[in-house]
C-alpha cells in the first residue's frame, strides 16, 4: 500500500497540535515553584511549588511534581526560598467604613497635639472645600491623655466640617463648623447613653461619645455609590496586601449596600470572600 508521504507528515502535525491545545487545556495557569509552602493539611504539611487554575488550586507537591501542570501558557514563578501560606481569614472587620477610613486623614500615629494639628493642614489641601473630614483613628494616649478640642483644629479647618474619631470608635472629635451644621451650642444637653465634653468654662470641647455622637454623624451626607465602590476596592486591596482573602463583615454597611456588593461580583472585581 503506497502512503502520501505529505499527507502522513500534515496528519502527524495536526495530531501534535491537537495534543499541545488539550494539554494546555489542562495545564495550570500559574505555577510557582522553589518555595516554602505551608499547606495546613497535617498529611503534608510543607510542599516545594504550588499550580493554580483560574481561582482553584490544581496541585501542591514538589517542584518535580508540580512540573507536569506547567503548559506553553502557563507562568512560571520563583519564590526562591519565601513562604506561602493558605490565605488569611479576618472574622471582625468593618469592611466598607474601614475603607472609607483607608481613603480618610491619617492620625492613628500624631504622637504630639502639634503633629495632630499639621494632619490637618496637610489634609486639607488634598480635599475640596466643604467636604467632611472624618476617619482619624486618633488616640490621645500617644500624648498624654489630653483629650483634643475643636480650638486645635477650628483654624485650619475653617472650609471644612469635621468629625474624626477615636481608634476605639467611641469618641469623635466635631469642629465649630460640624456643631454650626448640626445646631449645638453650649446650652445642649447630654443624651441618654452619650456625653458631650465641656471645658473648663462650660462650652462644648467638640468631643462626643457613644450616642452622643449621633448628633454629629446625622449632619454628614451619604456616600454615593461611586464613593462605596472606591471605598470596597480600597479595602479589598488593603486586604489582599497583607494575606487575608476572606472575611466576616460585622459592620452595618453590607446590608444596606447589598445591591454594590452584588454589582462588584457581577463584574469580577470582588478580591475578596465577604461573609455575614
Amino acid at each position: 500500500m503506497k502512503i502520501n508521504i505529505r499527507m502522513f507528515c500534515l496528519l502527524l502535525c495536526l495530531s501534535f497540535s491537537a495534543c499541545s491545545i488539550e494539554g494546555d487545556k489542562y495545564s495550570a495557569d500559574i505555577v510557582i515553584t522553589n518555595a516554602n509552602i505551608w499547606t495546613g493539611n497535617p498529611d503534608l504539611s510543607w510542599a516545594e511549588a504550588i499550580a493554580i487554575k483560574e481561582d482553584k488550586i490544581l496541585a501542591v507537591g514538589s517542584n518535580l511534581e508540580i512540573e507536569t501542570q506547567i503548559g506553553t501558557e502557563t507562568l512560571v514563578i520563583d519564590a526562591e526560598g519565601k513562604m506561602i501560606t493558605p490565605g488569611f481569614i479576618d472574622t471582625h472587620v468593618h469592611f466598607l467604613g474601614g475603607g472609607f477610613n483607608l481613603l480618610s486623614i491619617k492620625l492613628r500615629d500624631a504622637a504630639t497635639p502639634e503633629e495632630f494639628i499639621n494632619r490637618f493642614v496637610e489634609y486639607t489641601k488634598s480635599v475640596p472645600a466643604g467636604s467632611w473630614i472624618q476617619g482619624g483613628t486618633w488616640d490621645h494616649e500617644l500624648w498624654g491623655g489630653t483629650l483634643p478640642e475643636r480650638s486645635w483644629i477650628d483654624s485650619v479647618t475653617q472650609d471644612h466640617p469635621v468629625a474624626v474619631s477615636r481608634l476605639d470608635g467611641h469618641m469623635i472629635l466635631a469642629n465649630s463648623k460640624a456643631l454650626e451644621l448640626a445646631g449645638i451650642s453650649n446650652e445642649v444637653k447630654d443624651i441618654d447613653g452619650g456625653t458631650i465634653v465641656r471645658t473648663a468654662e462650660g462650652e462644648v470641647s467638640g468631643i462626643f461619645k457613644d450616642n452622643a455622637m449621633g448628633l454629629i454623624y446625622s449632619q454628614i451626607p451619604e456616600k454615593t455609590e461611586e464613593e462605596k465602590m472606591v471605598a470596597m476596592k480600597t479595602a479589598m486591596q488593603y486586604m489582599a496586601s497583607n494575606g487575608v482573602t476572606t472575611l466576616h463583615d460585622v459592620g452595618n454597611g453590607l446590608w444596606p449596600n447589598l445591591d454594590i456588593y452584588r454589582k462588584m461580583e457581577q463584574d469580577g472585581e470582588m478580591l475578596t470572600r465577604i461573609y455575614k
